[in-house]
């Protein structure tokens, strides 16, 4: 394989915003090319990851369209679709096309903008990547099945509920100290433990939200970083990892595991020939606040059951011994499904090139981790990225 490098990121802010689903994507795009110094340059391909637009904002044909939008024609344009795993699955596509030979540079966008439609409707259009004649035929719902997992997990490992509620008390705290999250507050344990109950035993506080938003990177080879002068920019794309598992969760053989994450991280870890204790920040998918505890888990973080010790003693703090989710992760810094996969690798570039926002800043990383979920649980992407 040849080296597959990051050199360049950019992400609007997350939230309910004003601008249109093309705006986001030129606005992140920009942003990435600005900062890797390739706006003047010939991009071999644009690959795109985004769930739904065709519901959430009646637009088809986005790659081609964006190729148009941003300059890029007569490059090659690909849309990418795997759920809200979709930016990391696109980041795939186009890591694959770098490492073959087959391309020199390629940008990656993942964006979706869901406030176009009432929270019913959007839920609905979520609820479409589960199974229709297992899950969603009787009612399930994403937050239902995290809520059963939760349920689950709590009484294997006796997680209690103000134990659970310090993971959204820590996203929130990231949050408000990062000026592009949906979510810039802090909130209490009785905040967490006092809101309206979503789905048993998770409140409002244990819940993502929907969000509009877009994230953008900038991938070349060794020969283009060498071309550009830009070394001491690029990150390096040690490995990356893919995983599915049975679309039903009612299938799977546990439910306080994903086996997908498992054999993603497997992959990426292979490939990359570092282990998890090597890991200095990660950004995982906390659609849900019990998924951070189980992703910890199914990474190799630490032992089942053990996550929430990590929490407790600090070690997943900014300045933790492994800092998980310091831009607020999913919960605070929101959701846009199909952008934050790439708003995840958007973080980590920013942590190993040492300018996350202030107070968020991990000292001196060399090694970095995403973690993005598609479906509920069944189609996983694990990147790991080393400091230049």
């Amino acid at each position: 394989m040849e080296p597959v490098n990051v050199i360049g990121a950019g992400m609007t802010s997350f939230g309910i915003l004003d601008d249109s689903l093309i705006q986001l994507a030129e606005q992140a795009s920009f942003n990435a090319m600005s900062d890797s110094q390739t706006l003047d340059l010939s991009f071999d391909h644009l690959v795109i990851g985004s769930q739904n637009p065709d519901e959430f904002v009646n637009i088809g044909h986005l790659s081609t369209l964006l190729a148009d939008r941003l300059g890029m024609v007569p490059a090659g344009a690909t849309r990418v679709e795997t759920g809200p795993s979709s930016g990391s699955s696109a980041f795939e596509a186009a890591f694959t096309m770098i490492a073959s030979g087959h391309s020199d540079l390629v940008l990656v966008i993942g964006v979706e903008k869901m406030s176009e439609v009432d929270r019913g409707i959007a839920s609905k259009i979520l609820a479409k990547m589960m199974s229709i004649e297992n899950e969603t035929r009787y009612g399930a719902t994403p937050s239902a099945l995290a809520a059963m997992v939760a349920r689950r997990y709590m009484h294997d490992y006796r997680l209690t509920r103000d134990e659970l509620s310090l993971v959204p008390v820590k996203a929130h705290k990231n949050g408000a100290k990062n000026p592009l999250a949906h979510f810039q507050k802090e909130v209490t344990l009785e905040n967490v433990n006092n809101a309206r109950v979503v789905a048993d035993p998770l409140t409002l506080f244990d819940c993502c939200p929907t969000s509009d938003g877009a994230a953008s990177v900038v991938l070349a080879s060794d020969r283009m970083v060498s071309d550009l002068g830009l070394s001491d920019q690029a990150v390096r794309v040690l490995g990356v990892g893919h995983g599915t598992d049975y679309h039903a969760v009612q299938h799977r053989l546990s439910l306080t595991s994903f086996g997908a994450t498992i054999a993603a991280a497997e992959r990426a870890f292979s490939m990359a020939k570092v282990e998890a204790k090597d890991i200095d920040v990660c950004e995982l998918h906390d659609a849900f606040s019990i998924l951070e505890l189980i992703n910890m888990e199914d990474i190799g973080i630490t032992e089942r059951g053990h996550a929430i010790d990590l929490v407790k003693d600090g070690s997943t703090e900014v300045d933790g011994q492994i800092p998980v989710n310091t831009t607020g992760g999913l919960k605070a810094r929101g959701h846009p499904t199909g952008g934050t996969g790439v708003a995840q690798i958007h973080d980590i570039y920013c942590q190993l090139m040492q300018k996350a926002p202030k107070d968020l800043q991990v000292s001196s990383p060399v090694f970095g981790l995403t973690q993005n979920i598609g479906g509920f649980g069944n189609n996983m992407v694990v990147g790991l990225f080393s400091a230049p």
